[in-house]
């Protein structure tokens, strides 16, 4: 092999590392805010992708043409996310949590406007995803990230993703089953307690027919429910910790799925 030709396929693995890398921050919790600038995103990951390429043992592959690199960059950018969005579905299922208490809260409408995403979300909702974020750093999510994606490469070896039936089961019902009984989780406490305070009122109806529970039940089911959702903090904080320890096994189980 020539010195040209080495350098030619130094060059697509750095290429095609670039893609992986870039695709996976796009998607990943934290390092996909629309508040970071692209030339931001796209700057560190050309340093990571510099920095992965001699260290992981990665392969050149053998590419002829730009029709094949071309092919082979959107198969890495498919691995990376779908390495980072599995990662977000966390989060997913948290402003899915504080949707669901909203709505028991009667704050359905009340909507807000996240700075990390732009999108419309609910006060609780938003409140949850900025402390998930918060605890997502505190227990090095971010570095985990990192340090995954680059031994990635060991697991799915560039133009190595294979697209088969079990991948594509475990996407659509393991990962999405599991976004949806985890924001069920996260939500638990609150809607425990608005049932009981519908139960309540319930039989205060009964026994006080004369009680306007619209004006009165409005403020009590928003009082306990806010009081609820401070005095559960702390149980918050335990199951993300818990669910972000199952989500870190998702992850090597997708890869160890996609060689």
């Amino acid at each position: 092999m020539s010195p040209l030709d080495l350098s030619l396929g130094q060059f697509h693995a750095f290429v095609l590392v670039f893609f992986r890398v870039a695709a996976t921050l796009m998607t990943a919790p934290f390092f996909s805010a629309r508040t970071t600038p692209a030339q931001v995103t796209i700057g560190l990951s050309l340093l990571i992708s510099a920095a992965i390429l001699p260290h992981s043992g990665i392969q050149a592959p053998d590419l002829h043409g730009p029709g094949q690199l071309a092919l082979a960059a959107a198969l890495e950018s498919a691995v990376g996310m779908m390495f980072g969005l599995t990662a977000t579905f966390l989060f997913g299922a948290v402003s899915l949590a504080g949707a669901l208490v909203d709505n028991e809260l009667g704050l359905g409408l009340a909507n807000g406007l996240d700075p990390v995403t732009n999108d419309q979300v609910s006060l609780v909702g938003q409140f949850k995803y900025l402390f998930a974020l918060v605890l997502f750093l505190v227990l090095d999510g971010h570095h985990f990230i990192l340090s995954a994606v680059s031994s990635s490469f060991r697991d799915v070896p560039l133009v190595g993703l294979s697209f088969s039936a079990p991948l594509g089961s475990y996407v659509a019902d393991t990962l999405f089953s599991d976004l949806l009984a985890s924001a069920v989780r996260f939500a638990a406490p609150a809607l425990a307690a608005m049932f009981l305070v519908t139960v309540a009122l319930a039989f205060a109806a009964r026994a006080v027919p004369e009680m306007n529970l619209f004006l009165h039940g409005f403020g009590v089911r928003i009082g306990l429910g806010l009081a609820v959702l401070a005095v559960s903090i702390p149980g918050f904080a335990w199951a993300f910790a818990k669910m972000w320890s199952r989500a870190q096994g998702q992850l090597d189980t997708l890869l160890r799925m996609m060689a």
